[in-house]
């Protein structure tokens, strides 16, 4: 079985907040981006759904397989710009490789309103359908419930953090179910 990749989400009031992710294989990688203020980090969203809907080829799989998200989203705005040019379009996902369904799937999951209070299974499958991907066959009022409640938990510890801190989360590219029950059984404690 392979190892697992740890993410550590790295809030600093009044700064950009931070992500350093420890491969399975080893290696490392980080990135910046602006606060989320007492929002959840997207990239911390996708990680949650990810794992409840056992998607190994998403955002988080395919960091783990060795993607650097910082230089796909610089390639990005550079595509973007000399698109701008030309009057074409910018592939925002194309530094993911050439199989991206499952990463349109994650976005769709990711984007859904899991802090509405009435969050349902329809719900889901809209925002997925919107960005062309096909809710999972997981998607259950159960599933619905699970994810939904490990998002406010990790909400309730990220907006805890007073001045700096860390909520550290794993990902299992080979089972990333198994670290969903981990975050589904963690206690809602304070941040590290």
């Amino acid at each position: 079985m392979a190892g697992n990749l740890v993410a550590s989400f790295v809030r600093v009031r009044g700064q950009r907040d931070r992500i350093y992710v420890h491969r399975s294989d080893g290696s490392e990688v980080s990135w910046v981006f602006p606060t989320y203020g007492e929002g959840l980090p997207h990239d911390l969203v996708h990680l949650v759904v990810e794992a409840a809907f056992g998607l190994r080829t998403g955002f988080w799989g395919r960091v783990d397989a060795g993607v650097d998200p910082a230089r796909v989203n610089d390639e990005a705005r550079l595509r973007g710009a000399r698109a701008a040019r030309s009057k074409g379009g910018a592939e925002k996902y194309l530094g993911f490789g050439a199989d991206r369904a499952e990463l349109m799937l994650a976005e769709g999951l990711a984007a859904a309103p899991w802090f509405d209070p009435e969050v349902s299974e329809a719900a889901v499958v809209e925002t997925c359908a919107r960005l062309g991907a096909r809710a999972p066959g997981s998607l259950t009022p159960e599933r619905v419930h699970d994810v939904r409640s490990v998002l406010l938990a990790l909400r309730t510890r990220w907006r805890r953090i007073e001045t700096k801190g860390t909520l550290r989360l794993e990902f299992f590219a080979d089972d990333p179910s198994r670290g969903f029950d981990a975050m589904r059984a963690a206690p809602v404690d304070e941040p590290s």
